[in-house]
């Protein structure tokens, strides 16, 4: 009777040192799986990542959408490059919309809020036909015109409202943990900053 009350001990035993091993690998399971951010956030990140870089006018990357002809031509007109973007990003803004995730794919609708060239070369255009009809700067130099139109394009640029864009979708696919922009953000941008 002994032995089959020690056995009967020891198989009691044994099943409750098996049911808490299993328990706490189901807890550590849900923790670990808890850890981290969701992909969700992850994908969030990496559409946000470089438009945060841009509403905090980061110089570098600002500078990085111009490209090397667009430097030279804005510095031709006596504008210095950095102010002329720093000008034409400010009011920037973004917003994502909802995140579509089928197994390593991806979209979110990524609406960009910002100034566009239209507006700007029209606003433009029209002050220089004011000036050139009222002969205002009919007496100007060559440097005293590259002044003029390199103040008015600032005061333009500066006065310019920044317009909401109709969403693009973003695709993106997913390589081990991390989420990786199919889509070129870039072109977005200057897409939407032509108008």
């Amino acid at each position: 009777m002994n032995s089959e009350a020690l056995d009967f001990k020891s198989i009691s035993i044994r099943i409750l040192c098996i049911t808490a091993v299993a328990i706490a690998a189901a807890f550590l399971l849900l923790a670990l799986s808890g850890c981290g951010p969701s992909n969700e956030e992850r994908i969030e990140q990496a559409v946000s990542q470089p438009l945060e870089a841009i509403k905090a006018k980061d110089e570098a990357t600002l500078t990085s959408l111009l490209s090397d002809d667009a430097k030279q031509q804005i510095s031709d007109i006596g504008i210095d490059p950095a102010s002329y973007i720093s000008a034409y990003l400010d009011g920037f803004d973004y917003a994502l919309g909802p995140i579509t995730i089928n197994k390593d794919m991806a979209t979110v609708d990524l609406t960009i809020t910002c100034k566009t060239t239209d507006s700007i070369f029209s606003a433009l255009q029209q002050k220089a036909t004011e000036d050139f009809e009222s002969g205002a700067s009919a007496n100007n130099t060559e440097e005293q015109t590259k002044s003029e139109v390199a103040e008015n394009t600032l005061d333009l640029i500066n006065a310019a409202p920044p317009v909401q864009h109709d969403p693009i979708t973003v695709t993106l696919h997913k390589v081990d943990k991390s989420w990786i922009v199919e889509s070129d953000i870039n072109g977005a941008l200057l897409k939407a900053l032509q108008g």
